[in-house]
């Protein structure tokens, strides 16, 4: 039996499933039901998220001796602890790698070979090979792109070789290209054969110009009534005739455009030819005799333009497309030679060879048989996934499985990286009539206003896009969104707020920052807050802006690992080894004031040794808290030299194009700024969407297309598909049909898009959007809708006009418009309230900081079963500390200073001591026996300097390890700043003995303060093992 369930946002999606896998567990006579059960998300995270809730609701069963099926839990708790690898919860990708791995004969591959994620790359270097390649001898290709050169230069453009057959190239190798060939049953080899393509090519110029000639002979019949009558084109109502001899006048390479709407209204009819007060005298001149001519001209503009653009289209594609076939040639060759695959294609390939399999033969390659299947975020699957798991469920089904497929059509954001909804909404119904549905249609994530709010205007939105669409969808979008009101689970008094701003666009920033001020005043924190945001540019822009204003901000841009100056001085010091001439490189690098290795056997042992010595030196300055950076930098190493060996301007040119970040921290008091396609999954206590005007309905965009040659001259010659910007110019070609269809997946897309945004929130969310165009403004409550084209203009149409959502408030001030449902509500007394253990933001002990306590009847190290796999553990953590004296004698100095530092960084006022070792403790910098002492040591530590108020929570600003730049471009960081009025205090922790460097340090800090125009400079060394305060300046 298959079921399918259908989950909106913050519906108990992960609650189901984990209910779903441990009723079969425990229905089963089978001991071992749990390794043929697979279970499959779309992402890591989700995966433990899944496996974690599974082991702690059975774990939960096992506990409690009432439960009836107690003891068979906690028998199946233990198996499966002590089978874990037969644990079947997996990443989609990581399943079908797995499978692909038991197939390595099949396709030609090694078993050790390695999925490649950076397709990219592969690509460039594919197409350096056959730009290697081209002699004089190999005179097809080499003379195919050399008349392709000749005619962009003869045609007056610019033209880039390299940079133009790349941009090619990638898109030639894109998966949705591929999807599309298969779609229209084109074989790459023949259709893309250069015999084939020339053809293409004349019978496409032969329709221009032929096209040409006719637009010029039927316009210049039209010009000769007129002059042989003396009649003026400028003489025609508003001189619409006038384009009739820019017709008759063009060239042979001009590019056509049809006559306007205005031309081809009034050329049928003769009644609009002229104004009332001309047509008396000048009708009678030119009317029967200009009828025919205008007609046949405006009949040019039909399906004879469509076939005429279109062939436009192919033709400028024709050089491209000519390197497609040597391009699959030779990227095959090197997959082969360095023994990887890429991610999408594998998915192809195992299509391939599970296509009119049956399940037992996959299942007997792979060496595991599985009964049932729990099938998560269903809608994010692309079709030929589905391909490959269709007859391994159609099996289980055959078999008396059970099977759950969950996901949720609103929430299909992905279709760019191939996901395909209409799986979910038409074809998985189709394929299995049999199934079970069911609806998710509690809301256990939001209070009330926010949820209710949602349904209205979800509602609205899909009703009033369906009604613009006319017939053309029949009503889809409202089908799809059948589902979306949702029932209030929560009980709190408090209901939640809604908040929608318009103002100016340049306005959008500060309404940011004084939403982020608006919910701190009622109590928020900072880590309570996240911006949601359609592109990351958008997000540099509001991060760049909260910053300037004093608010601490956590992007993924933060986390990338190009952004750490270490790693950038890292990568100099390497350009400097590859060209000693490189004065810009060598600029950066000295401020290591490193050593070069003199020689090293591999990059990884240059690297390493840069890094050694930086350590060995007590560099805190330069390493500071950047260790997973250069950890993230040397994986990166890794990885080149695995595939591409020890080249290092090979390796330097690749980190020119890498973009790699490290993991988010799930800590500090920040407000979060992400995507939207970011945030799916997620929920956070206060949402601000920025920029609604971003999100647009439609946008051209490119595609790959098959268009619909019959009856045209193009009709057995140009079949195959083609690179296509769809957009309204599109309704003049043979790809009218694509486009329709582009707009209305764009349209789901983008709607899709602002409901995941707009239900990420528990307590409240604030839109804000640019002011609507007077027009659109103006037509709210009319009978007819407006054309909207982006979803702010939607929603000024639902929160301005009556009668859509009761309890919405208007108020205008400074230029800005607001409404309101609800009031904000008190953070403070949300997470005391009863309610509160339903908050992500609330830990289960009711701190503040994240706790795991440490059972000690429980065994293995005194861990609780259920929190093991949450603690992570240090090699190094033995030598931080020893039992002797008041703090503990270190081990090792440097190491133990290292901890502290870090934990002091993650305190803003005293009272953040406790979350910050807790922190440390979770992340296994420490032991729990160790947090005690720190605690101890640092507490007494903070009451000694609380005169000073370092640590003040009154202070203007505190600046913790922010980067000073100085004249000479070197990078000073202190430990602390806070600044007063004009009064500043740089203070910086040490922990080893007094050195006169530091000294010299700190006194470069505050001459730098001092020229930044801060009289009142003051400098100290805060020495924390011993308490003593050295005052520098």
């Amino acid at each position: 039996m298959i079921r399918i369930m259908k989950a909106s946002a913050g519906s108990g999606k992960t609650y189901n499933l984990a209910k779903t896998y441990i009723n079969l567990l425990l229905e089963s006579d089978d001991r071992y039901a749990y390794r043929h059960i697979l279970a499959v998300t779309f992402t890591n995270k989700a995966t433990e998220e899944m496996k974690s809730r599974i082991l702690r609701e059975l774990h939960a069963l096992a506990s409690d001796p009432s439960a009836p099926q107690s003891r068979k839990a906690s028998e199946v708790l233990s198996d499966i602890l002590h089978d874990y690898s037969a644990f079947a919860v997996s990443t989609i990708d990581r399943f079908f790698q797995q499978t692909l791995k038991a197939f390595s004969r099949e396709i030609g591959q090694f078993a050790s070979y390695q999925v490649e994620l950076d397709k990219d790359s592969l690509v460039a270097e594919s197409v350096d090979r056959i730009l290697d390649s081209l002699t004089e001898e190999d005179a097809g290709l080499l003379t195919w792109l050399t008349d392709n050169v000749l005619e962009q230069i003869e045609q007056g453009g610019k033209y880039s070789t390299d940079a133009n057959l790349m941009k090619m190239a990638v898109r030639l190798k894109s998966a949705q290209r591929q999807e599309e060939l298969e779609k229209a049953g084109v074989d790459e080899m023949n259709a893309y054969s250069q015999e084939t393509l020339v053809k293409i090519r004349q019978v496409c110029r032969k329709i221009m110009t032929d096209f040409r000639m006719e637009v010029r002979r039927k316009a210049t019949a039209a010009c000769d009534v007129l002059n042989s009558s003396g009649v003026r084109v400028e003489d025609s109502f508003r001189g619409f005739m006038k384009a009739l001899p820019a017709y008759a006048g063009i060239g042979d390479r001009d590019v056509l455009a049809p006559p306007t709407e205005s031309f081809m209204d009034k050329a049928p009819d003769h009644e609009k030819w002229f104004s009332s007060a001309k047509a008396k005298t000048l009708l009678p001149k030119v009317y029967p005799a200009l009828e025919g001519p205008l007609q046949d001209f405006c009949a040019l503009w039909g399906k004879d333009y469509q076939v005429y653009s279109t062939a436009c289209i192919l033709d400028d594609q024709i050089y491209g497309l000519g390197v497609a076939r040597e391009l699959s040639v030779t990227f095959k060759e090197l997959m082969r030679e360095k023994n990887v695959l890429c991610l999408d294609d594998s998915n192809t390939i195992l299509k391939g060879i599970i296509d009119g399999s049956d399940a037992p033969f996959v299942y007997e390659k792979i060496g595991v048989r599985f009964d049932h299947f729990l099938l998560d975020e269903f809608q994010d699957t692309s079709r030929v996934q589905w391909e490959n798991f269709k007859p391994l469920l159609g099996n289980s089904d055959s078999q008396g499985g059970k099977s759950l497929i969950v996901g949720d059509v609103k929430q299909s954001i992905y279709r760019w990286r191939g996901s395909d909804w209409k799986l979910l909404d038409e074809e998985i119904p189709a394929e299995f009539p049999e199934y079970k549905g069911e609806v998710l249609d509690t809301n256990y994530r939001s209070l009330a206003n926010v949820v209710e709010f949602n349904n209205a205007y979800f509602k609205a939105a899909a009703e009033i896009i369906d009604s613009l669409n006319g017939e053309e969808t029949g009503g889809r979008l409202t089908g799809i969104y059948s589902d979306v009101v949702q029932k209030v689970a929560r009980k709190d008094s408090a209901q939640g707020s809604v908040s929608v701003t318009f103002c100016d666009k340049e306005d959008e920033l500060q309404a940011v920052l004084d939403s982020v001020i608006e919910a701190r005043a009622s109590g928020a924190r900072l880590s309570e807050i996240a911006v949601l945001v359609r592109s990351n540019a958008v997000g540099e822009s509001v991060a760049g802006y909260l910053i300037d204003n004093g608010i601490m901000v956590m992007t993924d841009d933060s986390l990338k690992v190009k952004n750490s100056i270490t790693v950038r001085r890292l990568v100099s010091l390497m350009s400097l080894i590859d060209n000693p001439e490189d004065t810009v490189n060598g600029f950066l690098a000295r401020s290591l004031d490193v050593a070069v290795p003199a020689r090293y056997n591999s990059l990884i042992d240059m690297a390493e040794a840069i890094v050694r010595e930086l350590k060995e030196g007590d560099r805190e300055d330069i390493i500071g808290g950047e260790v997973l950076y250069l950890q993230s930098f040397m994986d990166c190493l890794q990885d080149y030299v695995s595939s591409n060996g020890n080249n290092l301007r090979g390796f330097l040119k690749h980190w020119e194009s890498e973009d790699p970040s490290i993991s988010s921290p799930s800590s500090g008091d920040s407000v979060r700024v992400m995507t939207i396609h970011k945030s799916k999954g997620l929920d956070f206590p206060y949402v601000i969407i920025p920029f609604a005007e971003n999100i647009r309905l439609f946008k051209a965009d490119s595609r790959w297309c098959s268009p619909d040659l019959a009856g045209t001259p193009l009709e057995g010659v140009a079949e195959g598909v083609y690179d296509v910007l769809l957009s309204q110019a599109s309704e003049s070609t043979l790809f009218a049909g694509h486009y329709r269809n582009e707009n209305f997946l764009q349209q789901v897309d983008n709607m899709n898009t602002i409901y995941v945004a707009m239900t990420r929130a528990a307590l409240g969310t604030h839109v804000i959007a640019q002011y609507p165009a007077q027009k659109c403004m103006a037509a709210v409550g009319e009978r007819e809708p407006f054309r909207f084209s982006d979803f702010s203009q939607i929603m000024y149409w639902f929160v301005s006009a009556s009668g859509r959502i009761d309890g919405i408030r208007r108020s205008a001030e400074e230029g800005r418009l607001r409404f309101d449902l609800g009031e904000m509500v008190d953070f403070d007394l949300m997470r005391k309230s009863d309610t509160s253990e339903a908050l992500p933001f609330q830990s289960e002990s009711g701190n503040d900081y994240v706790s795991y306590p440490l059972n000690p009847d429980a065994g293995d190290g005194g861990c609780d079963v259920m929190e093991r796999g949450r603690l992570k553990f240090s090699a190094d953590a033995i030598d931080f500390f020893s039992d002797e004296g008041e703090a503990g004698i270190s081990a090792s100095n440097r190491i133990r200073g290292v901890v502290l530092h870090d934990i002091l960084a993650r305190i803003d006022v005293p009272e953040d001591l406790e979350r910050a070792v807790s922190e440390a403790v979770s992340n296994g910098e420490i032991s729990s026996a160790e947090a005690v002492e720190i605690k101890e040591l640092l507490a007494r530590r903070l009451a000694e300097v609380d005169s000073y108020g370092w640590f003040a929570p009154n202070a203007d600003k505190v600046l913790k390890e922010v980067d000073l730049v100085d004249d000479d471009g070197t990078i000073c960081r202190p430990d602390r700043v806070t600044v007063n009025g004009g009064a500043v205090n740089i203070i910086d922790y040490k922990f080893g003995e007094h050195r006169r460097q530091y000294e010299r340090q700190l006194r470069r800090y505050a001459d730098i303060w001092r020229r930044m125009g801060y009289a009142d400079v003051k400098a100290v060394l805060w020495y924390v093992h011993t308490g003593e305060i050295q005052e520098v300046v």
